[in-house]
């Protein structure tokens, strides 16, 4: 993709409201090229293959290349139909496209220290594969698809779920590597040059709004706490007696996230959950094996155990024994809440630490997306406000039922005009950055490496 069409995507995307949404994997498109792509053995049907590189102990076959070839003709890009530009193209996906991604996978490989759960994994398949029924009509319709690749169901299955694993091993292991780098600097100068050399291709930026929000929930009165803290009791002694903890959460825990998984929230690390401090001081403070609670936190009363520690992260099953909130006493503390940001003796910025409660973060959302993007109730009050408004208590049904109050106030709205330096220059700055550290490391990883283009 050249690099001016990456940037309009992501900036659009960055426009869309950035972190409101979890990331998630997209699903993968099945190539079905117009034509055939590459040569065929003679008196057959079947490709030529052969090695296009060597890297490492592992190797690159041709139809790795054509395969990615078919996946951009798929998605519209239109590919040369001189042989030599052909070859080219080929190249240039060999050198800067998979070459790279086997060197980094070889790396994640030998970092003892590194590793992709397979929660993780299994997370993002389940997502992409609803995803691909939902688009074909269910199993029947994706079969049939298939079929003009002459690729089968299960082998579908399996090629979609090791792209995912080969996917998230790369982005994790970059991650992982770049929070032990130096950091880069980037100057002012080369955010401009990027942003001169690239607005020519942006589109005009749509209306936006921009505001920020907190949230009010519901905390239980004394009475519901007590008696949550005493059943997360009765539920302690059977695990301190030997009780298997994964099947008394499956019994006993009123958290719908993690029931069905025995309690299991997987790998947490201090201050990047979103966990409770109350809970998060529990779990770090335990060794592995060990077991707490009953823990108050604003759900309930937890119990909590600590399965694996590895640098700086703990493998945490939890029982959740949930006190039901006070939702009238939580709507007066967000109206009062409100009237105070509304009459300037108090700033929103202010909020956690004057209530305890969580505040979110200021976003910035295209007009025609809101009603998509936010519920009803959020989107319609947005529709109308204007810069200075606050807005609230607005009341949100989470998924697992539970209510909370939101207060937003509104900061700026933008019509429909052109891309601005302002409105990319932090986007600029991290890709500059990335692209930066990226070249770094591939540089080291091709230094040790055996590399060898037979292409």
């Amino acid at each position: 993709m050249p690099d001016a069409l990456r940037f309009c995507i992501a900036l659009l995307l960055l426009l869309l409201g950035g972190g409101l949404l979890a990331p998630s994997l997209q699903a993968q498109d099945i190539p079905v090229p117009d034509e055939p792509l590459a040569g065929l053995e003679p008196g057959t049907d079947e490709p030529v293959d052969r090695i296009a590189a060597v890297v490492g102990d592992s190797i690159i076959l041709h139809s790795q290349i054509l395969q990615r070839l078919a996946q951009l003709q798929s998605q519209g890009v239109q590919l040369p139909a001189s042989p030599e530009e052909l070859r080219e193209v080929e190249r240039q996906i060999l050198e800067a496209e998979l070459i790279p991604q086997q060197l980094v996978l070889q790396a994640a490989a030998e970092d003892t220290l590194f590793v992709v759960e397979e929660e993780e994994v299994a997370f993002y398949f389940q997502d992409s594969w609803m995803q691909q029924l939902e688009e074909f009509g269910g199993e029947a319709g994706l079969e049939e698809a298939l079929a003009e690749t002459g690729m089968s169901l299960a082998g579908y299955r399996a090629e979609l779920r090791d792209n995912i694993e080969r996917q998230l091993t790369l982005d994790r292991y970059l991650e992982y590597r770049r929070d032990q780098a130096r950091p880069v600097v980037v100057d002012q100068a080369e955010v401009e040059a990027f942003f001169e050399r690239e607005r020519a291709q942006l589109q005009n930026r749509p209306a936006t709004i921009r505001f920020r929000q907190a949230f009010v929930e519901p905390r239980p009165t004394e009475e519901a706490m007590a008696e949550a803290v005493a059943e997360a009791e009765r539920i302690m002694e059977r695990v301190q007696s030997g009780e298997d903890f994964a099947n008394l959460a499956r019994q006993f825990s009123d958290d719908p996230g993690s029931r069905q998984e025995g309690g299991d929230l997987g790998w947490v690390r201090r201050g990047a959950s979103d966990l409770d401090l109350e809970f998060e001081d529990a779990a770090f403070s335990l060794r592995e094996g060990q077991v707490a609670g009953p823990v108050e936190t604003q759900f309930g009363a937890h119990i909590i155990k600590v399965e694996r520690i590895r640098s700086g992260e703990r493998r945490v099953r939890h029982i959740l024994v949930a006190a039901p909130g006070d939702r009238e006493a939580a709507r007066e503390r967000a109206l009062r809440f409100r009237d105070q940001v509304a009459d300037g003796s108090a700033s929103i910025r202010d909020f956690p630490t004057q209530t305890s409660e969580a505040i979110g973060d200021e976003l910035e959302l295209p007009m025609d997306q809101i009603q998509e993007s936010l519920p009803s109730s959020y989107a319609n009050a947005l529709r109308e406000a204007q810069p200075g408004d606050v807005l609230g208590p607005l009341e949100l049904t989470l998924d697992d039922e539970r209510s909370v109050f939101a207060i937003v106030e509104v900061m700026e709205r933008r019509d429909a005009g052109e891309f601005t330096l302002e409105d990319a220059e932090d986007w600029i700055r991290q890709q500059i950055r990335n692209q930066r550290f990226q070249e770094r490391l591939l540089r080291q990883l091709e230094d040790r490496t055996h590399i060898e283009i037979r292409l």
